[in-house]
Order: C-alpha cells, then structure tokens, then sequence
C-alpha cells in the first residue's frame, strides 16, 4: 500500500513539473506573438497620428525582447512573423504577401538584420544562464567545500578526543597494573614479616618468664620488654588488617572513641615529634560520639596525616612546628557525625597540587611513593566518610576527615 503512494507520488510529481516547463514554454511562445503584434500596433498607431512609421525599430526590439526572454526558438518565431508582418502591412503592395520585386531586397535585408538581432539576443540570453548556472554551481561546490571542511573538522576533533582517551585508558592501565602488583607484593610481605614478628612476641613473653619477679634494677627491663610487647602485638595488627585488605576480607568493627585513636597514635609518634622537635597539640573541647569502625586501619589514617604534617614542618623554624589535632561534632550532611582535624604549620599546598594529592602514586616528598593519601581515603570512605584537604588562612594546610557517628544501641543503654 505505502509502496504504491509513494508511485503515484513520484507520478504526480512528474506530471506537475512537466506541466510547469510546458506552461513555461507557452509564456515563451505567447510573448513573441504579442511582441511582434504590440510592434503592428505600435507602428499603425504611429503612422496615423503622427505619420512617422518606425517599423523598422519596432519589430527589432520585438525580436530582441522575444530572443532575449524566450531563447532561440521562439525569436525565431518572432523574426518569421516580423518578416511577414514587414511584408504584409508596410512593404507596397500593402496587404499581400506577394512583394514587389524592388522591395525585395529591402525585404532580404530586413529579413537578415533581423535575423542577427535575434542571434545575439539569443545569444546574450544564454551566456546569461550559462553564467548563471555556473554561479550557481559555484555556490553549490562552495557549500558542500563548507560541509566537508566542518565534517573534516568535528572528525578531527573525535580524533584528537580518542587519542586523549586512549592516552587516560593507557595510564589507568598502567596504574592499576602497578596496583595489581602492589597488592600482590603486599600480601607476600605481611605473610613475611608476620613471622618476626610472631618470633619477637615469644621472646618478649619468654623473656618476661624468665625475669625473677622483684629483683633490683630490672623494673626499667619488664617495662622495655612490655613495649615490645605492645608493639609486636599492635604490628601484628596492622599486619592481620594488611592481609584482609589483600585477600578482600571484611573488616572488624567495633565501637570506637576517636579520643582513644588519637592517644594511640601520639604514643606511636611521640619519638619522631621529639627528635624533630615538634610539638603536637590536641583540642577536644567537646565530646565526640562514638564511631563505628575497624581500630587499626583509623590508626593508620591518622598516623599518616600526623606523618605528613610533621614532613611538610621540616623547613620551618622549630618555634613554629606545632601540629594541632583537634575534633567536634559534624551535622553538615544532615546527620550527625564526627569531624577530625589535622592542622601543620608546614609550607602549606599548592593549587595544582589540590587536585593530584589524593591520586595513587602522586607525592609532593623526594621519596614518597604517593600511595599514603590514596589508601587513607579509600579507608575513610568505606567507614563512610570524607576525607579532604584545604590551605590554611596562614602558613601550612589542613587534613580533615568526618565518619558518620554510631546510632546508640538500645539494649546497652538499658542495661546501663
């Protein structure tokens, strides 16, 4: 059904053109008819009024109208009735056909005069539409030259973004081979070092068994080998947590006072604060609530900003490496959470640097492999919270992170 519309369109679209190039045509012809009959008119009128009979005059501009509107064939028309009508009505004897023999060559040459008008007329005409369709061929070719200059353009630019992201695929894939391997590295290291340490573990407690209790002189050694012991348990720790990040092992949470993260790890940081002289400050004016989250992986956030403070002071005068730690509530999200602060006094950061510092294997220290940042946020937000950066109003920048605040647990508060 469509596919014979669509026939009879095309046929009545065909038959509407031609009809339009026929009834062009017939204008053509009826314009050299009424020009050569305006031109009788014209003269017998002339001729009556005021005896003046250029005839002559006339029927060539008849013809060079008729050549010039219509084309060849219809001044063709226009001389042949110019001639007949020259004859007819204006060459003796008038109104006959049948000329007289000396003004037969008047008649010839009007017939040839005529003829060359019309010539050139036609011939003006279609050097008129020659340069007229060639202008517009011209225009045409400048408009697709326009067209395909645009499509060269756009698939340049596709071109050039392609090649962009290629380049950004390519460097993702080599950070997330390096990353790959890192993971691999790293679980083979905890599964290493997680021996010493065991050994350190058992000597410390071997030792302590061994030690008489309440001899002289050896209170400072129970205390050293209770160190240790701490240590070795807190190392071990880290390491359990290292090969559950590894392994892709859940983490164990617990109810946390972020005031207990932070003692925990300035006693961790206390000798590397006092051999370079810093002095580190805390401010809990109010209490936080408590927070939801695994131990050993907050303390290592934490430590690696008070790290980095403590870096970013090296080339500041000792009377001015003061870090400031220092936590409050947090209800900017909507809900309530706890905010904790890391404040230095450092050399401050950069503006390029804002945007790359939390990007894996991006590091502003001579020797840092730039991983640090980059592990603590993914840290902070599976604890779901935010973990960012901001230049302080003076000298050195500020490290916050929020973690949303644990929702009381009914049983417990009944029970208390």
């Amino acid at each position: 059904m469509s596919g014979s519309s669509q026939t009879g369109n095309r046929g009545f679209e065909t038959g509407d053109s031609q009809w339009r190039r026929w009834r062009a045509a017939a204008v053509r012809w009826v314009v050299a008819i009424v020009s050569v009959a305006s031109a009788v008119i014209l003269a017998h009128v002339l001729e009556h009024y005021w005896e003046s009979t250029p005839f002559v005059s006339l029927f060539l501009c008849a013809i060079m109208f008729s050549a010039w509107f219509g084309g060849f064939k219809p001044g063709l028309l226009a001389i042949a009735l110019s001639v007949l009508a020259f004859d007819y009505y204006f060459l003796p004897p008038t109104h006959s056909l049948v000329p007289n023999l000396n003004e037969l060559p008047r008649l010839v040459l009007f017939a040839i005069a005529a003829l060359m008008v019309g010539l050139l007329s036609a011939a003006q005409r279609s050097t008129t539409e020659s340069l007229r369709r060639a202008r517009d061929d011209l225009a045409a070719k400048v408009q697709e030259l326009k067209i395909a200059n645009e499509a060269l353009h756009a698939e340049n630019v596709e071109r050039k973004r392609a090649e962009a992201a290629l380049q950004k695929a390519q460097a993702e894939l080599a950070h997330i081979t390096r990353m790959t391997t890192m993971g691999e590295l790293t679980a083979s290291i905890a599964h290493e070092v997680n021996q010493p340490l065991t050994a350190v573990l058992n000597n410390a407690n071997a030792c302590l068994d061994l030690l008489p209790k309440g001899a002289p002189n050896l209170e400072e050694v129970r205390e050293a080998l209770t160190e240790i012991i701490d240590d070795a348990d807190r190392a071990g720790a880290v390491i359990l947590r290292v090969r559950q990040l590894a392994k892709g092992m859940p983490v164990e949470r617990s109810l946390l006072d972020l005031r207990d993260i932070v003692k925990d790890v300035l006693a961790l940081a206390r000798y590397e604060s006092a051999a370079r002289h810093i002095t580190i400050r805390t401010d809990f004016s109010e209490e936080p609530p408590p927070v939801l989250g695994d131990r050993v992986q907050l303390q290592q956030v934490l430590l690696n900003l008070v790290m980095n403070g403590m870096d970013a002071m090296n080339s500041v005068p000792e009377e001015k490496r003061i870090l400031l730690i220092h936590g409050k509530h947090d209800a900017t999200a909507g809900t309530p959470a706890v905010l904790l602060c890391v404040q230095d006094a450092g050399i401050g950061l950069k503006a390029d640097e804002m945007d790359r510092l939390f990007e894996p294997f991006y590091t502003t220290k001579p020797h840092g492999m730039g991983m640090g940042l980059a592990i603590s946020r993914s840290i902070i937000e599976a604890h779901g919270g935010r973990l960012w950066a901001e230049p302080n109003q003076g000298p050195g920048a500020t490290f916050s992170f929020n973690l949303p605040a644990a929702a009381p647990i009914q049983g417990r508060a009944k029970g208390s």
